[in-house]
Parts: structure tokens; sequence; C-alpha cells
């Protein structure tokens, strides 16, 4: 089945323009995913994270958050896990959602969000409303900012001096609010070790305190736990309603 791009549409009453997407639909998919790339955008990799939920039967899409420049986007991102205020970007990952459900026949609640890096504190942040969050070796907003998430899986590089200890900071922020999230710590691995990007200064810049780099016998690993978790918390589409 091939990929596709996509335009998702805009929001003019938010003056959002319409922005561009990566998605696989396949032919009776009974869940969704929306995927959130790394720091360095929609790369190969992440077309590839599309992919793989596609074969597992899921419709799913990949929005390019910086489709109008990487830093505006990251700055506004980070920004609003301080204000809390409304952004684009948690707009645009919703617009990917609807997409998506009408393209599948889906509800809001058989949808979920996966990100990395960058894109985990973004899936945390926008995560209120969706059927279930994984995180991969993000920032964790304050727990305000995640107050009406759902069901939270969180990955970590135990090689990753600066994120490794951000699934201990997740569990206490979230528990105000009466989630367990489910933290897996995976020791051989550093940052970004669940895509397999090729990104070699970025690898060998951060190798002291990072390490960053895929991992396959992480990744893989990590990929079993957050697709079961997936197939647990999002609710598939009874096949035999009309």
């Amino acid at each position: 089945m091939p990929g596709r791009e996509v335009i998702i549409p805009g929001d003019a009453s938010h003056g959002d323009a319409p922005s561009p997407a990566y998605a696989k639909v396949p032919v009776g998919a009974t869940r969704g995913i929306v995927v959130i790339h790394e720091i360095f955008g929609r790369e190969p990799d992440i077309d590839r994270v599309v992919g793989r939920f596609a074969t597992r039967g899921y419709a799913a899409v990949a929005p390019n958050l910086f489709h109008q420049g990487a830093l505006p986007c990251i700055r506004a991102v980070f920004r609003a896990m301080s204000t809390g205020e409304e952004i684009g970007a948690v707009r645009q990952a919703k617009r990917a959602r609807q997409w998506l459900c009408d393209e599948a026949g889906l509800t809001t609640p058989q949808v979920g969000i996966v990100g990395f890096c960058f894109g985990g504190g973004f899936a945390l942040l926008a995560g209120a409303g969706w059927g279930a969050v994984s995180t991969n070796y993000g920032e964790v907003p304050p727990t305000e900012r995640m107050r009406g998430i759902g069901p939270v899986i969180g990955c970590y590089g135990g090689r990753d001096l600066i994120f490794r200890g951000k699934g201990a900071v997740l569990t206490e922020r979230l528990a105000p609010l009466g989630i367990t999230p489910e933290i897996h710590m995976f020791p051989s691995a550093g940052h970004a070790f669940l895509t397999d990007g090729n990104h070699p200064i970025t690898r060998a810049l951060s190798k002291p305190i990072m390490h960053s780099g895929y991992d396959p016998l992480a990744a893989q690993d990590a990929w079993t736990k957050i697709e079961a978790f997936f197939d647990r918390n999002l609710p598939p589409t009874d096949p035999h309603q009309a």
C-alpha cells in the first residue's frame, strides 16, 4: 500500500493555513494514529513510522508541524508549556486527526498520538482528548497543561543523561490527575533510539551526554510495548457495523 502526500485543511477563523502531511490509510482501518516528528522535522524515518502503523491496520498520518518554519513552531510549543496558550501547531495536529477520522470513518477516541524527541513533549502538550498518547524521550509539561489527557506510555533511553529521568517526572506530574503512565526504560539505549534516521553530526555531538542514535534491539522491544499499548487503549471499529 503506497503512502501519499496530503494537505490538511486550514482554519480561517484562527488564521491557520493548510498544511502538508504524509499518510497511509489502509482499507478497513479500525484505529488511527497521528505521528509527530522529531526536532529534525518530517524525515523519511517518520514516514516509516507511518508505514509501520499502517501495516498493523491503523490509518496513520504525519503532519509537518514545521511547514512554516521550525524555530517559530518550537518556540511556540515550549512557550505554550509555560503559559497554556492555544497554539497553531496543536490545532494542526487536531485537524490531522479529523482528516484521519474523515478518511477512515473513525471517531476521536479511536485515534492516538505518538511523538519523538520534540514530538514527545508535543504529544503530552496536545494530548487532552486523544484516545491514547505515546511520548518518547521528550519534555514533560506542567500538570495543568496535561489535564484531560488519556492513557499514556513513555519510553526512555538509559544512556540519555538529559531525558532518562523524565519518566519519573511524568509519573509525578500525572499523579494529581489520577493517571499512572506506563513507563519503560531501556538501559542500553540513548536518545532517539526508536527511529532509524540518519543524523551523523547530531549523533557525534550528542555522544557524551545523550548517545543519540537508533538502537535496533531496544527499538524492537519498545515498539512491541507501544503497539500493544495502542491496541489495548484504542477501541477498534466494529467491522460488523453498517
